[in-house]
């Protein structure tokens, strides 16, 4: 494939971004030599500059409208591609295709029918179904756990991406609610995890997204009976105030985590974060970022349930924290 080049697409939710690290590796062992460019969102965008598998990032935005697909279009065929998978499987990358395939257009990789409407926070293509299409194509992809570490690369010198641009100082650990509210661990029981990490020196991070902001200010004004100040030194509320690198950062920088079922938790676990996730017992379990590593899994009918104690009791389990109380406290840079 000599002058050619290579477009992957991928824009659909951070989960399937995560759980799409293998193919990523696998097109770009597929195709050595051959410059191969990622479209992403802004974001995405944000997060790949630290990947070894794209030579170049894309970031292009919603191409839903007829102008804008338009332009994208334009744009493309300028730069011009020799093959394209698409691992979204949208209305919009199916729109894409009838736009670019035909008569000296590109290759088209990706699936025969549309497979998500965006915007949905259930998998539509899962990595399974990914490395099945890459199979068909000829390009194997490990069954593996991903792996993006990497995304610390692109901004690793960088002042606001360390910790202590955050105010935190010393041992932490993260709080990742549940996106969706029915199955949410309760603010009160986070709450309590709060104040016993606090005792042994470690603080609290909430992290996720905008949507999260209230349910987080809960948890907060729960952790300290002496108003917001005081609670400040157990806990830290940082929902809507991170962008995906600097979560991939503190995922890393952290001692663990304890979760629901979210996007934010499919990013920390590509990081190797160790920690405790609280699933309903309805909910799907199934991407490939909640098996293997260090990782504890507690399910209940009511989440609510599963008590504080328990949780502190499955981290003491193994060994993230420790059973003595420690000889100073926690402290947070104003």
């Amino acid at each position: 494939m000599a002058g050619a080049r290579i477009l992957v697409i991928k824009q659909e939710c951070l989960r399937e971004f995560v759980d799409a690290e293998p193919a990523f590796a696998a097109i770009r062992r597929d195709n050595p030599g051959v410059p191969v460019d990622l479209l992403t969102t802004p974001a995405f965008g944000r997060l790949a500059k630290g990947s070894p598998y794209f030579d170049r990032v894309l970031a292009a935005g919603s191409f839903a409208e007829r102008h804008q697909l338009k332009e994208l279009v334009s744009q493309l065929k300028r730069i011009g591609y020799e093959q394209v998978y698409d691992l979204d499987g949208t209305r919009a990358t199916m729109d894409l295709k009838g736009a670019m395939t035909g008569f000296r257009g590109p290759r088209w990789i990706g699936p025969k029918r549309v497979l998500s409407k965006g915007g949905r926070v259930s998998q539509a293509f899962p990595a399974a179904s990914i490395r099945k299409m890459m199979a068909d194509a000829k390009v194997p992809t490990e069954q593996r756990l991903p792996d993006l570490r990497w995304a610390l690369n692109g901004r690793k010198d960088a002042a606001n991406m360390q910790p202590s641009w955050f105010g935190i100082s010393g041992p932490f650990a993260l709080f990742l609610p549940a996106d969706d509210p029915l199955n949410r661990w309760p603010a009160e029981c986070y709450a309590s995890i709060a104040q016993t990490l606090a005792a042994r020196g470690v603080l609290s991070v909430i992290l996720g997204g905008q949507h999260l902001t209230e349910f987080a200010q809960a948890v907060v004004n729960a952790s300290s009976p002496h108003g917001r100040n005081a609670a400040r030194n157990s806990v830290i509320d940082l929902t809507g105030k991170t962008d995906l690198a600097q979560l991939a950062m503190l995922a890393k920088e952290s001692q663990f985590f304890v979760a629901g079922s979210s996007d934010t938790l499919h990013l920390c676990l590509s990081l190797g974060c160790p920690g405790v996730v609280l699933l309903h017992s309805s909910e799907s379990a199934e991407s490939d970022a909640l098996f293997g590593r260090d990782v504890i899994k507690l399910t209940s009918q009511d989440v609510a349930s599963l008590g504080p104690d328990m949780v502190i009791s499955m981290l003491a389990n193994m060994r993230l924290v420790s059973e003595a109380r420690p000889s100073s406290a926690q402290r947070v840079h104003a």
